[in-house]
């Protein structure tokens, strides 16, 4: 019941930005290229300081030496979810560009927004903290070439290495330095270097504040981007793509269920699967919104795993947690 609480509470949440959007757009209250200057907003800005917040705060000497084994399980998780995420795209869509949506909605679930709200409302700060150390690969991942991928290609824009130079990985290899060095310092034990340290923390305080309070902005003005883009469409039409049933089934059922058992016959530690359950087992995530409506691309498919897999994960997630937990 605690998980089912947590859990229709972040949806309550999450679906009040979405209406807001969406009424916001019924009513005609901001015009209707709102929607690419507020996902530029979103990816040139926000989603960078959100991050550099995140990288800068858990890359950290101590971090990666004390919780290595949740940096490996974290990777390992990665590489199996895109591959899995590249066989299941090619089956559902023939499209090279809705592949990568489908692909990208495979490999990744709405592991930060829903997956921390879900950690620290039933397991606390604690789990949370590990929770977020697992999921850098998983961050490092979404924010290298996972959004890239989103771009569309009718912008010119296919990937490559030039195309990681953007915002969001010059953030995330920042707030990665950031935080190694920061922390060596104060591990280093030479007074100098931890004087320095101090002084910058000091000088550079308010400035992380902002960053800090930019990055917190991300995901409720993802969800009001979000039902925004849901009003420029019939909720019966994007209630009714079958196929996007069976891709949420599979992206809140099937897959965290495969992720779940291989573990346990390996006999892995508890805690390491309770993170793969609670990165794997939510919902499809709002960047495929975000990113193609940024490079004003087709936001229908993204659009509608999002409404349709958000609703369908208030029953799926506590029971995946009563199955497996």
């Amino acid at each position: 019941m605690e998980v089912l609480y947590s859990t229709i509470d972040q949806m309550i949440v999450l679906f009040s930005f979405i209406a807001l959007g969406y009424f916001l757009n019924l009513k005609g209250i901001l015009p209707l290229n709102t929607v690419i200057a507020v996902s530029r907003l979103e990816t040139h800005v926000l989603v960078p300081c959100l991050v550099f917040s995140t990288f800068s705060k858990y890359c950290t000497v101590k971090n990666l030496s004390e919780k290595w084994t949740y940096l490996v399980y974290g990777t390992a998780m990665v590489v199996v979810s895109v591959i899995i995420a590249i066989l299941l795209a090619k089956v559902f869509a023939k499209d090279d560009y809705l592949q990568k949506i489908y692909t990208y909605s495979f490999a990744v679930a709405n592991f930060s927004f829903m997956g921390n709200a879900v950690v620290l409302g039933i397991f606390g700060e604690d789990v949370l903290f590990d929770y977020m150390i697992f999921t850098l690969p998983l961050s490092l991942y979404v924010y290298s070439y996972g959004t890239a991928s989103l771009i569309p290609n009718s912008q010119g824009k296919r990937f490559s290495l030039k195309s990681l130079l953007n915002p969001i990985c010059m953030a995330m290899l920042l707030g990665a330095v950031f935080g190694v060095v920061g922390s060596a310092a104060k591990m280093s034990q030479i007074p100098f270097l931890e004087n320095a340290v101090g002084y910058a923390g000091k000088f550079l305080s308010p400035f992380g504040k902002a960053i800090g309070a930019a990055g917190a902005c991300m995901s409720p003005l993802a969800m009001i981007l979000t039902g925004f883009v849901v009003g420029s469409f019939s909720l019966k039409k994007l209630a009714t793509v079958k196929k996007v049933y069976v891709a949420s089934v599979l992206r809140l059922i099937v897959i965290p269920a495969v992720f779940v058992l291989v573990l346990k016959l390996l006999k892995t530690d508890d805690t390491i699967i309770l993170l793969t359950l609670c990165a794997t087992a939510m919902p499809l995530g709002l960047n495929t919104v975000v990113f193609p409506a940024a490079y004003d691309g087709d936001t229908t498919p993204g659009a509608s795993m999002a409404l349709i897999s958000h609703v369908m994960s208030v029953i799926t997630i506590p029971l995946m947690f009563a199955v497996f937990m």
